[in-house]
């Protein structure tokens, strides 16, 4: 008896090493086909649209992931697996960490600051690829003056979908409010882009982008405001939205999907609105197509979802500069579980991480097509790499908790979703020592 017990779990543990091997190995002849050599040809400025006869050369051309790709839940099983396995390095904690731990808390604290001029501070700093500067002493105060400058107008914003409301300052100041539509708890089911905007979210992802040196998101504080106390300073057409239900003052707005049933109100007990505050980044902003964009229909795929050529396609149309910030873009909107970037801006160039607010939807669910651009094109920058690595064995969710505590919305995360934050860097650590496995350091840029 204890015999055939051992025969079936040796059997059972070569089975397991089989099935391990299978994965990977697939991962591998994945990679290798998708880094295929980059023909030598000029490169394209960014935005440029191909021209026709380009077209028809890419479509005609034998495409060497044609059929592996249509797999791509197998390159996924593989990357979740390989976490499993991961060294000690990527589990345990980084020592540079703790240098850096005490000085990137340091510059959350609310600090104090001068009306009059600490607008003119914060719309210098701007530069490009850059909102903030790296470790920007004065960034406590920029957060006390966006959590406590006195509201003296509100009107509608023109930007997006959603619902969100222009804020004038004083100093003068326009920034976003993007109010709260659900409790912490709530977990929102469906696709990776369903619900409306979560206010926590735009926060939450604001000191990470700061953590991981993504410094290209909008500055974001938790606020609450009181609907009836600002409705003197309401312009006429919002003030046409607004409405009183069971005694409290609600208002619904006017966009894409703002509707009169779907009203937003003040708090019964406290009489306010939690929301978030986002900073207005000056400068020009340019909008494009992401190419890695959903097609927001269930029956029908994107072309990145069957094409295993995908990246050499977008090499072609995109700088260098550009498709290493959408896949800087890809690890943070994965951690974050963003998958609604359906669009990016870009200022002087460069990508901005913008309209963060379909992150920390379901703490359950790992989209882990969000990483496309990363297990298709197996590059990324060495600084970018470098800077994750810091956050390993537990560092990521250790600060960040101690940087939302800070915030006046807090709690501004459940503990699954800081659980799911550290589940899913392992995932990127996964992805990462997959290509490495095939490509050696030049995928590191």
């Amino acid at each position: 008896m204890t015999r055939c017990t051992f025969y079936k779990l040796f059997l059972l543990l070569c089975l397991s090493l089989a099935i391990i091997c299978c994965l990977n190995g697939y991962f591998m002849h994945y990679l290798q086909s998708t880094f295929a050599p980059r023909k030598l040809v000029e490169p394209r400025k960014h935005g440029s649209p191909r021209s026709p006869a380009s077209s028809r050369t890419t479509n005609q051309s034998h495409n060497p992931l044609g059929e592996s790709f249509n797999n791509a839940h197998l390159v996924q099983a593989a990357i979740v697996q390989n976490a499993t396995t991961l060294k000690p390095e990527f589990r345990n904690k980084h020592t540079s960490y703790f240098r850096i731990r005490q000085a990137i808390l340091n510059t959350f604290r609310l600090q104090p600051y001068n009306s009059s001029t600490i607008w003119k501070t914060v719309n210098a700093w701007p530069k490009r690829n850059e909102v903030i500067p790296a470790l920007e002493p004065k960034l406590g105060s920029v957060l006390a003056a966006l959590r406590r400058e006195p509201i003296r107008g509100v009107k509608k914003s023109r930007r997006g979908t959603q619902l969100k409301l222009v804020l004038e300052l004083s100093g003068p100041q326009y920034v976003l409010f993007k109010p709260r539509w659900y409790e912490r708890e709530e977990i929102i089911n469906g696709t990776v882009y369903s619900g409306k905007d979560r206010h926590n979210a735009e926060i939450v992802s604001f000191h990470l982008a700061v953590m991981l040196n993504l410094r290209s998101a909008p500055i974001a504080v938790g606020r609450s405001i009181s609907l009836r106390d600002h409705l003197p300073l309401v312009d006429e057409e919002l003030r046409q939205t607004m409405l009183v239900i069971d005694g409290r003052q609600c208002i619904y707005g006017s966009c894409h999907y703002c509707r009169q049933s779907e009203p937003v109100c003040d708090d019964p007990q406290t009489g306010t609105l939690d929301g978030a505050i986002l900073y207005t980044i000056p400068g020009k902003l340019v909008k494009y197509r992401s190419p890695w964009q959903r097609t927001y229909n269930t029956e029908r795929k994107a072309e990145w979802e069957t094409n295993g050529g995908y990246c050499t396609l977008v090499n072609r149309t995109l700088s260098p500069a550009i498709l290493l910030d959408l896949i800087d873009a890809a690890v943070f909107d994965f951690l974050i579980q963003n998958g609604d970037r359906h669009h990016y801006e870009t200022r002087d160039g460069r990508l901005l991480l913008l309209d963060n607010g379909k992150g920390f939807g379901n703490p359950f669910v790992d989209h882990l097509d969000i990483l496309a651009p990363l297990y298709q094109c197996c590059m990324i920058r060495d600084t970018t790499w470098k800077r994750l690595k810091l956050f390993s064995g537990g560092a990521l969710t250790d600060l960040l908790r101690e940087i939302d505590r800070l915030d006046a919305l807090q709690p501004l995360l459940t503990e699954a979703h800081y659980l799911a934050l550290e589940r899913r860097l392992l995932y990127v650590f996964s992805t990462v020592q997959l290509c490495t496995q095939k490509h050696g350091n030049k995928m590191f840029k």
